[in-house]
């Protein structure tokens, strides 16, 4: 079996990884989502490797559902998540988790001996997004990853404060964001595979704020609509992941520099 043959059958891409990020703006906290692909990189190439001139006997259609818990702000969060493949270029996923965030999109993938695409369109809670991802086997355990998404964000959260002589009204927009990464997969034994990825996301457009004052007493109202600057931050993921039977448990470390750091714990069950 080639590796386009290969790449066909197994070919499951990513759910977008909800990474919160603690942005502190008009007086509250509000959160920023970012994906990547690097806890579902075993999911596309499993930890077994690219084996080429190996028969293989597998189901052409591939089907994962995953259960993930991560540890935010000193409680967990569970996720459950679902991917499937439709023919052997296309594939429907989505998540929801208990925070009421919910995600569905769908995939179209191309594939040769040299490199595996995936082309991605997503709508969620947030808003919506559309991307790329590329892996490139340089070796039977090695895959070199990249991936890069462009996030239209339509969240926008309401504040008052209505004093005894000042009334303030006004609503928070999150900025859009570009969002990359780049990366690697090893598989350092037969069935553990570890992964690592540098993240980056850029604001394009910096978070817009519109707010009215009201000072009765000094007769005074004033109506502003501005953007904050715009926002650059990166972070690091480091993935371990193993596989028993279907089942593929993983552990995720994801490393913000000025922020707080995450721990996840992941079950995915494939068939």
């Amino acid at each position: 079996m080639n590796i386009s043959e290969f790449l066909s059958k197994r070919v499951r891409k990513q759910r977008a990884v909800s990474i919160c990020v603690l942005i502190l703006s008009v007086c509250f906290v509000t959160n920023a989502q970012a994906t990547s692909i690097s806890s579902d990189i075993e999911l596309i190439f499993p930890p077994k490797g690219i084996e080429i001139g190996q028969e293989d006997d597998s189901e052409p259609l591939y089907k994962s559902v995953g259960l993930d818990v991560k540890m935010q702000d000193g409680e967990a969060v569970y996720t459950l998540n679902a991917s499937f493949d439709i023919g052997e270029t296309w594939r429907v996923f989505g998540e929801y988790d208990n925070n009421e965030f919910w995600e569905a999109g769908v995939g179209k993938s191309f594939y040769n001996a040299f490199m595996f695409t995936e082309v991605t369109a997503k709508a969620n809670r947030g808003g919506y997004s559309a991307g790329v991802f590329a892996g490139i086997p340089v070796s039977e355990t090695v895959i070199l990853m990249a991936d890069t998404n462009y996030n239209w964000s339509t969240l926008s959260y309401d504040f008052q404060y209505d004093g005894k002589s000042i009334q303030v009204d006004g609503s928070y927009s999150p900025s859009d964001t570009i969002d990359f990464m780049l990366g690697f997969s090893w598989r350092a034994l037969e069935r553990l595979n570890v992964s690592y990825s540098y993240n980056h996301v850029y604001e394009t457009t910096g978070d817009r704020v519109q707010r009215e004052i009201h000072i009765p007493d000094f007769e005074y109202d004033d109506k502003r609509i501005s953007r904050l600057s715009k926002g650059n931050y990166n972070y690091h993921e480091i993935t371990l992941t193993t596989e028993v039977w279907k089942l593929s448990p993983y552990f995720t470390y994801t490393y913000f520099p000025n922020s707080e750091n995450f721990y996840e714990f992941g079950l995915s069950f494939k068939w």
